[in-house]
This record gives structure tokens, sequence and C-alpha cells, in this order.
């Protein structure tokens, strides 16, 4: 017979350890992101203007769309 039954501060502490967890992948994920903009000079059409160049387009800036 398995014993289904945990104690109340294993599970106490496995909360503690999962939130510390899901709080350190946020905070990666943010930086990651603040990385990404900071890179791009805070653009925030700058992925997508430099896919349109790549594929030969030419980017329009007062539309803010590629052109083909």
């Amino acid at each position: 017979r398995i014993n289904l039954i945990v104690s109340t501060s294993k599970k106490k502490i496995f909360l503690i350890i999962t939130s510390v967890f899901v709080g350190i992948i946020l905070l990666f994920m943010l930086a990651m992101t603040g990385i990404i903009y900071w890179s791009s000079d805070f653009h925030p059409d700058s992925i997508q203007i430099d896919t349109c160049l790549d594929a030969g387009g030419r980017w329009n800036e007062q539309l803010h769309q590629c052109e083909k």
C-alpha cells in the first residue's frame, strides 16, 4: 500500500520552491525581452523591418509596412 498523504510542512516547502522557480523564470523572460528591445534601440518595428529587408523588400516608414 502506498501512502499518498503528504505532511503540511512538505507541502509548504514544495510551494515555496515552486514559487521561487516560477519567479526566476518570469524574471528571466522579462530580462530577455528587455535585452531584445535594448539591442533594437527600443524601436517596436525593428524585427519586422529586419525581416522585410532580409526578404528583399523596402520598409515604408509612414505606413509601417513592408513593400516588395
